[in-house]
């Protein structure tokens, strides 16, 4: 007969996260090594939090994690603890201060974290504190090492002429499905990838009628000095389509002109963008340049093309007739961006107008558009001073919106809080404000109380 326990269990909430680095780390295995604990340490598990397939090296796209911090900041939680399977699952953060923040934000709300699969406590004594400290540093040196490691192999294969990474190509060129020795399987479509790890991808050259488009394009530019939205507009109104089916502009004819596969050359490594830091320039000695096809067009055609500005010498641009060109299309469009200027067959391209005016928004004034968008104004906005910030706007106006958010000098655009942390409500959650539809309502009717006495008054 079983017998029932009579031993009243901690209420503890289980975090659990896999990449797809090994399957030792699965959702499965990781529960599994957590009940045990919690069965030996006398925790019951009453919520558990996942991130299935997110790395660790942030927070971003890491909604357990980010739920999980929410409940706990706000209050929202019926647990004293968190188990996590080991500092690893925790966060492979290349800042170590950032997994702790973290775990302090979880320790200071009265809830400790716990990681069942390690040799120590987390008890907060120094030896436990120097040994978790080193895991969080051997946690993030694991992904760099990795990282490099799949750098060189990256670039192993891009010497060998296999593509590396997406599916975009230029227009006149296919993606061809080949065995590790180089044997032909089949063309692939627009979203399809690669089957087999084992195979691999290889540009090959589209069908003729596309290759004489290629070619007709850099006739038209070379030749007949046509503007890269001229082109765009001809081709448009001729019927022809461009990649995946899609309308020509100046962006798509611009691949056309400048890349080194038309020459048959596939490079890679031209930027650099590892462990989600931002992307950036590789000087030209670090680029990979292979020789992977036969030239759709001479390399004298395409070195013509390549000459400084020669893709922005279709007409005189004078300040004069670029501001007239540009005032007359704000009047049929009744409004200028990026994107509508490039489309304009008759206007230079919105890269010029930067180049001449020194910012679109400069050129703007002068034909009397006001731009409404802004840029952020400094880039690197740690976790810590978002949330600060909208504390201090809360603290101000006694509530927080996105307007209020854009008009503030000193945070970026409300659409950084959003790739930050997942949603504004999960932004709310963590600077502690009331994210519940109950709360909303309670917090606003007392801004309503309070707006009225002051009217009163």
């Amino acid at each position: 007969m079983t017998s029932l326990s009579n031993v009243l269990r901690t209420p503890a909430a289980q975090y659990v996260r896999m990449s797809t680095e090994h399957q030792r780390y699965s959702l499965e295995n990781q529960v599994a090594a957590i009940s045990e604990y919690a069965e030996a340490r006398g925790f019951a598990v009453v919520q558990t939090y996942s991130d299935a397939g997110k790395s660790g090296l942030s927070l971003k796209g890491r909604d357990g994690l980010k739920n999980l911090l929410a409940d706990v900041v706000t209050g929202q939680h019926a647990y004293s603890a968190i188990l996590v399977l080991d500092v690893s699952r925790w966060g492979r953060f290349q800042d170590t201060d950032q997994s702790a923040h973290y775990e302090f934000l979880c320790r200071d709300a009265g809830v400790d974290v716990r990681y069942c699969g390690e040799p120590f406590e987390n008890d907060g004594s120094m030896v436990s504190t120097i040994v978790k400290n080193l895991k969080r540093v051997m946690a993030s040196e694991y992904s760099r090492e990795l990282s490099a490691k799949v750098q060189r192999a990256q670039k192993q294969q891009a010497r060998l002429g296999f593509k590396q990474g997406g599916n975009n190509i230029p227009y006149g060129l296919r993606r061809l499905l080949v065995t590790k020795d180089r044997v032909p399987r089949f063309l692939l479509g627009p979203g399809e990838h690669k089957g087999l790890s084992s195979d691999r991808v290889i540009f090959a050259p589209g069908p003729p009628e596309e290759i004489a488009i290629v070619r007709r394009i850099f006739r038209m530019f070379v030749y007949r000095q046509r503007s890269m939205s001229s082109i765009a507009a001809e081709l448009n109104k001729a019927g022809i389509l461009s990649t995946e089916g899609q309308p020509w502009s100046l962006r798509r004819v611009r691949t056309v002109l400048t890349s080194e596969l038309m020459l048959g050359y596939y490079v890679y490594n031209r930027t650099t963008h590892t462990m989600m830091s931002p992307t950036r320039p590789n000087p030209p000695d670090q680029w990979i340049r292979t020789r992977v096809m036969e030239p759709l067009v001479s390399a004298s055609l395409f070195a013509k093309a390549q000459r400084p500005r020669g893709y922005e010498r279709a007409y005189p641009l004078s300040k004069s007739v670029m501001i007239k060109s540009l005032r007359w299309l704000l009047r049929q469009k009744k409004t200028l961006s990026w994107d509508i200027i490039d489309a304009c067959p008759y206007t230079p391209c919105a890269k010029s107008y930067h180049q001449h005016f020194g910012d679109l928004r400069a050129a703007y004034a002068i034909v009397g558009f006001t731009c409404r968008w802004k840029r952020p104004r400094r880039p690197g906005f740690s976790d810590l001073e978002l949330l600060d910030g909208i504390r201090r706007i809360q603290t101000s106006f006694g509530h927080v919106t996105a307007a209020l958010i854009n008009a503030d000098p000193d945070l970026p655009l409300w659409g950084v809080f959003i790739r930050r942390f997942g949603s504004m409500t999960n932004a709310y959650g963590l600077a502690g404000f009331p994210i519940t539809k109950s709360e909303a309502c309670s917090s606003a009717r007392k801004r309503a109380g309070r707006a009225l006495r002051v009217s009163v008054q």
